[in-house]
């Protein structure tokens, strides 16, 4: 792993210069395949654009929420995936795979240098037909676009292009990756461009950082996930003995965040059930410590939670979701325009949420997540549940302390850095509404 995370850093960090051109690795660059071997005929997933020693890109839309059974094949050979990991729009996924056997002459096209861009006629996308093999195709223009809350790239091209097609310049950098095809106009093509991908790998190597190596499951310990509830179980786990002093913890952690979750391992019906952040990549093991528990266990289950999708039933629709301050006791909150940290730290700020549904009867079962994640990606989450009720569906206005939620507890102690938040809530795992503010 740390293999791994050096490779992200060094295709993110060493100026173009210093990074090997198809020439000076071996062989030239080109697409490579996934493919699900799960079934008994493989079926071939999509093609991808490989960036690093163990690591493609491709869209994330594509991907199967199992990837245990997946493989990355150039044709001749097929390597293990490790771990597939999309980033928090949903646009690109990075794909870890078993590097060691990978031969000499296997290339990664050079990541287009932060900040620059090239004009799009200038550049080819490299694209995979249904047959296997490889063509170019001219680009005749391009204009950019926000998809997602993050920058694209709408391309016109000679010719159709499948998604996972890499798009390169006159020297064989990387400037884009196809994500999808455009449904209006002829030869249209969605690309996320490479700053775009280097911010999404930065977010992924602070993922990786955490984790000292990819680890074993341990035998009797499972994980059950529907929608975003993950029920951990170890009923039939032989726990390993404790020295005197020592506590057995059940870690639970999103491996993007710098503190973790833990519970007793040893309690009676050995069963811990939660509600995790979609689109969140997390990892369950035992830890034996005689203080708080600081490290990621050695042997653990890795599991992601799947991206969650707008909330559609009971006509659900958000009016109002904000940051809203109280002005006195006993009167209502008021959303605010500007987010501030000396609101966020006077016990004052609320999480507000306006919206419209239609139901018949009242459903009480649902749950509720409301999540915070700050600059540095950190993740906070807060569980309750629900209500849906025929008298208020027509204007349901609920509000929560931030402070009562516990949200801002960890940032209130270490500080709030500055930069991009992003609130959401969910309702039995569909996002219902999401804001995001800024603190500078």
């Amino acid at each position: 792993m740390k293999k791994v995370l050096s490779l992200i850093l060094a295709l993110l960090l060493i100026p173009a210069a210093f990074l090997p051109t198809r020439a000076e690795n071996g062989g030239k660059a080109d697409l490579v395949y996934l493919w699900d071997r799960s079934g008994e005929t493989p079926v071939r997933i999509g093609s991808a654009v490989p960036l690093a020693e163990g690591i493609v890109v491709m869209p994330a839309a594509v991907l199967p929420e199992a990837v245990q059974q997946l493989t990355v094949s150039d044709g001749a050979h097929d390597w293990t995936v490790r771990a597939a990991i999309p980033d928090s729009e949903g646009l690109i996924a990075s794909v870890f795979f078993d590097a060691g056997e990978v031969p000499a002459d296997f290339a990664f096209w050079q990541l287009m240098p932060y900040g620059e861009s090239v004009p799009a006629d200038a550049c080819v996308v490299r694209t995979a037909e249904e047959n296997g093999s490889r063509k170019e195709i001219s680009v005749l223009s391009s204009e950019e676009m926000i998809r997602q809350g993050r920058r694209c790239l709408l391309l016109t091209l000679t010719e159709p292009a499948s998604p996972g097609s890499a798009v390169l310049t006159a020297d064989g950098q990387l400037a884009a990756v196809v994500i999808a095809e455009w449904a209006e106009g002829n030869n249209r093509a969605l690309a996320v461009p490479a700053d775009e991908i280097a911010g999404s790998l930065a977010g992924t190597s602070q993922l990786l950082a955490n984790l000292q190596s990819w680890g074993s499951a341990p035998e009797g310990l499972n994980v059950t996930l529907k929608k975003n509830r993950a029920t951990i179980e170890w009923k039939q786990m032989i726990l390993p003995e404790t020295a005197e002093g020592e506590t057995l913890y059940l870690v639970v952690a999103d491996t993007a965040n710098n503190y973790l979750n833990y519970f007793p391992a040893e309690m009676k019906n050995r069963t811990v059930t939660l509600l995790l952040t979609p689109g969140r990549f997390y990892i369950a093991g035992m830890l034996k410590t005689k203080t708080t528990p600081s490290d990621y266990p050695v042997s653990y289950v890795s599991f992601f939670v799947p991206r969650a999708k707008r909330l559609t039933d009971y006509r659900f629709e958000p009016v109002v979701t904000a940051v809203a301050e109280s002005s006195g006791e006993g009167k209502a909150p008021v959303p605010v325009t500007e987010v501030t940290e000396e609101l966020l730290r006077s016990g004052r700020a609320y999480f507000y949420s306006h919206s419209a549904y239609q139901v018949v009867t009242t459903i009480s079962d649902v749950t509720l997540l409301i999540t915070l994640t700050d600059p540095k990606g950190n993740n906070y989450r807060y569980e309750s549940s629900w209500i849906y009720s025929p008298d208020y569906m027509k204007e349901d206005i609920w509000y929560l302390l931030l402070k009562d939620t516990g949200l801002l507890s960890m940032l209130d102690v270490n500080g709030y850095p500055p930069g991009l938040y992003r609130l959401a809530y969910y309702l039995n795992g569909d996002l219902a509404d999401s804001l995001e503010f800024t603190l500078k």
